[in-house]
């Protein structure tokens, strides 16, 4: 069963998330959690999901976040291989 499973991140992800000093807290991992679930339940495969001035691509399936960029990095950038988006606020 997919849902109430953590969320993963890849070595990508995590590599980006350090190089770019993006700190996720406890909640921020709940929201995403939460937000992986009504993906799935809305039948996304593969979301962006914008939380402030950060963007994550996620696995819905797989529940992995993939990559993630901050507002630096997403100037003039296109997302690709993706069939939803979701705002977290």
């Amino acid at each position: 069963d997919v849902y109430k499973r953590q969320l993963k991140f890849s070595a990508h992800a995590l590599a980006r998330l350090q190089s770019r000093n993006i700190t996720l807290s406890p909640q921020d991992v709940e929201k995403l959690n939460a937000m992986t679930d009504k993906a799935a339940a809305k039948g996304a495969k593969q979301s962006l999901f914008m939380m402030g001035d950060v963007g994550m691509v996620v696995s819905v399936k797989n529940r992995v976040v993939i990559t993630a960029v901050d507002s630096d990095s997403m100037k003039e950038n296109v997302f690709t291989n993706i069939d939803s988006a979701a705002i977290i606020k």
